[in-house]
Formats: structure tokens, sequence, C-alpha cells
């Protein structure tokens, strides 16, 4: 509830105090609020809340999602200052966007009934409606409209399937299944809504425009967060009516097919936004494995933070070097020449990406493949490793970019002391957590029970 209640009165002061204080003291304030949010969460770990007659629970897979979506939030305050004040972008207004964004995150992440889910969706995605137009040029519009346009068509088949679900089991919350064709038709508009959220093919076409044209700060909440909340509302959805029969199916093709498309794609680009937008499309059908285990809950919070944790830094590398027209292969070439820190913190993140050892996306892929093996999910477990393989190879490229290369005549990247010691401080968490997982994983030990 303290967490709940953190971020809405974040949210709220930012919108009434940003007319009269300096944007400055609103980013603190921002930044005061996800932290203190982040603080009170830690203090109440593994204390469960049932609150407002059921309709939010705060259990330890909704703290597990929540921590990932926090840490994506600080990561944007405190990385992409520079790069929206360089562009006379950063206004109060998009710190209250951003903030009443993340409150929308996290009651997604804490209910499992319908209705609230369907409002914490649309106040997680109407802020970002504008905020990814809010660098105001040509390509930043078209990742608005596309990214509204879309989003509005899947929200309207998420409604008409909620409205349905209660038709066929007279109940909102998802933990109550059904069966019969008005069910299963339910069901399936309801993953359809979810799928686009969370980027699963055949509903990712959104989100290589999407991230490369929007403000890069932008882009890395919308890979953490966004996706955090949406897997969180997905599992629980997954979990409730039971995966079994047409619906262990339809969601193997699903995976299978995000697999394909996030990976083959990213082959082919040559821009690092763009290869970052596909790989986010791959990193869903990862996550997506996990759903075919006894026991998701662990692995998919592990999964989620370790994600976070190291496209929140890739994204927040990427921040500081573009310019308002992207980050071209080209500009990568000799960053660990140029910025040290910033060439070591994008070497860590790459091959946590990657699955490499000791980082700790090996360890969330890990876990992720063991639970779908004790799931008897091997066919797909065996291809996830796979386009493993393939993903490591765009990785590897960009980080062969940043430290084999030369840099030529290209500047050093500028970066604040908070900027700096924010990525100082994730990077060697995500090693830390690598080389000690249990300290890790023991996070979300308890996060076994994603249904009230």
């Amino acid at each position: 509830m303290s967490v709940l209640v953190i971020l809405a009165a974040t949210a709220l002061l930012i919108t009434f105090l940003g007319f009269f204080l300096r944007v400055d003291w609103i980013r603190w304030l921002a930044t005061l609020g996800f932290a203190g949010a982040l603080l009170a969460q830690l203090l109440s770990w593994n204390h469960t809340q049932v609150l407002f007659e059921g309709l939010y629970v705060y259990n330890a897979f909704s703290q597990g999602v929540t921590l990932a979506i926090l840490v994506g939030a600080l990561l944007t305050v405190l990385v992409g200052q520079r790069y929206m004040r360089q562009g006379d972008h950063e206004q109060f207004e998009y710190y209250a966007l951003l903030a009443f964004a993340i409150l929308g995150a996290h009651v997604m992440s804490a209910t499992d009934n319908l209705v609230v889910m369907l409002i914490g969706i649309e106040l997680l995605s109407i802020p970002f409606y504008v905020l990814a137009g809010f660098r105001r040029d040509l390509a930043s519009y078209e990742a608005s409209l596309k990214y509204f346009l879309l989003g509005a068509v899947a929200s309207g088949v998420l409604l008409y399937g909620i409205v349905l679900h209660y038709g066929a089991v007279q109940s909102f919350s998802v933990a109550v299944a059904g069966h019969g064709t008005l069910y299963a038709v339910a069901l399936s508009m309801i993953l359809v809504g979810l799928g686009f959220k969370a980027s699963l093919a055949p509903f990712q076409w959104w989100v290589p425009d999407v991230y490369q044209g929007s403000p890069t700060p932008v882009t890395l909440v919308m890979a953490t967060g966004v996706k955090a909340a949406a897997f969180a509302a997905l599992a629980r959805v997954i979990v409730g009516a039971g995966l079994g029969g047409p619906w262990s199916v339809l969601l193997a093709v699903m995976v299978v097919l995000t697999l394909l498309y996030g990976n083959l794609a990213a082959l082919a680009q040559s821009e690092a936004k763009r290869v970052l937008a596909y790989s986010s499309v791959a990193h869903a059908g990862y996550l997506a494995v996990a759903l075919f285990g006894p026991n998701p809950g662990p692995a998919l919070g592990y999964y989620l933070l370790a994600y976070t944790l190291s496209t929140g830094l890739a994204f927040a590398v990427l921040s500081l070097m573009d310019k308002g027209e992207g980050v071209p292969y080209g500009n990568l070439h000799g960053l660990i020449y140029r910025s040290p820190l910033l060439g070591i913190v994008w070497a860590v993140a790459m091959l946590s990406l990657a699955g490499i050892p000791p980082f700790m996306g090996f360890w969330a892929k890990y876990l992720v493949f063991v639970e779908a093996v004790k799931g008897g999910a091997y066919g797909l477990v065996i291809f996830a490793l796979v386009t493993s393989v393939v993903a490591a190879y765009y990785y590897l490229k960009l980080l062969s970019l940043a430290t084999f290369t030369k840099p030529g005549q290209l500047e050093k990247p500028q970066a604040g002391t908070a900027a700096r010691l924010t990525l100082g401080a994730t990077a060697f968490v995500v090693l830390l957590i690598g080389v000690l997982p249990n300290l890790g994983y023991s996070l979300f030990s308890g996060a076994s029970n994603l249904l009230h």
C-alpha cells in the first residue's frame, strides 16, 4: 500500500508543483519519489497485502515486477536528463507523465482483476502516447501516432475480451476459469490485447519504429517498465486460465514467431536503438518460455530484473550518445577509448543480454529454460537455445564495435556525476548478482503465487 501511495503522491505533486518550481527541482522530486517507493518496497519485502476487497494484491510476485519497474524509472530519470535538456525537452510535464505511467505499471503488476488491470494499462499507455512524441520532430511524431493508433486498437480488443470474460464466468478475476466458446473467444481477445503490450508476435510490429522514434530515455522505460508490467498481467491471465490444450499450442506458436522475428530482424539492422528494439521483442519470447513451467513466478521475476538492468544500461549509454538522430553503428566505434566508463558499462550490458556467464543475464535464461523443462516443453527450450546463439552474434557485434574499433574523429560522450554513479552502480549489480546468483534469486523465491 505504501508503494501505491508514494507513487500516486509523487505524480500528483509533480503535476501541481510543476507550475511553480524549476524543472531541476521537479527532476529531483521524481527521483526522490521513485527512490522512496523502492525503499518502501524493500522494507516490506515478502509481506503480502490484499486491499480494496482483493482488487489490489501486493504479493511477492508483484513486488518483484515493481522492483524492475522502479529500477527502470530511476535509470531513466538519473541518466536521461542530459538528453532531454539538450533539445530543450526537459519540462515538468515530462516527469509528470512519467510518474503517472509508472503508477499505472505498478497497478497492472498488483492486481488479478481485469477491470483494474485495464485501468492500469490506460494509466500506463496514455502518458506514453505523449512521451513518444516529446522530441517534437517527424520521427517522434510518427512514433507517437503509431503507438497511439495501434495501442487504441489493442485496448479496444482487450476491453471487449474483458466484457466477454465476465459474460462467460460472471467474474472479472483472472483466477476464475471457464469453458466453452464464449470463454475461449474472451481469453483469445485478452491475450491479443496483452500480447501487444508485451510485444509478442504477431502483435509486435509497432516496436521498432516506436522505440527508434521516441526520445531515448522514454525508450528506456518503455523497454523495461512497460514490458515488466505487461508480462505480470499476461502471466496472471495464462496461469488463471490454465496452460493446456489449444492454449498451450497457441502460446508456443507465438513464442516461436517472437523468437524468430526478434532475433533474425535484429541481424539486418545498422542502428543501435533499432537493434535493441528487436532484441526487446526476442526477450519477450524468452520470458514467455517460463510460462510453460509449473511455477513460473520466481524465474519470471528474476528474468525481468536482469533484463531491466541490462537493457536499461544499454539504453542509458545510448541516451548519452544520441543527439536526437539515433545511434548508427559508426557512432559506437571506439567507445571504450573515448569514454572508458561508458565502454565498460556497454560491454557489461551486451554480455549480460547475450547470456554470457558470469553476468546476470546468463542465470536469467538458465532459470527460464529450467522452468520450461520442468513443464515438459523440451522442443521449445531447444528452439530458444538455438535462437540465443543467433542473439549472441548481434550483441557481440555491438560489443566489438565499441571495443575493437578505432574512434577516429568521434567526440567523447559527456555524462554528469549522477549518471556516472548510476551507470557504475548498476553495472556492478549486474556482475555481482551474476557471480552470486542466489543473492538475486532469493528475492523472488517467494513469488510462487501469481494469483490471489
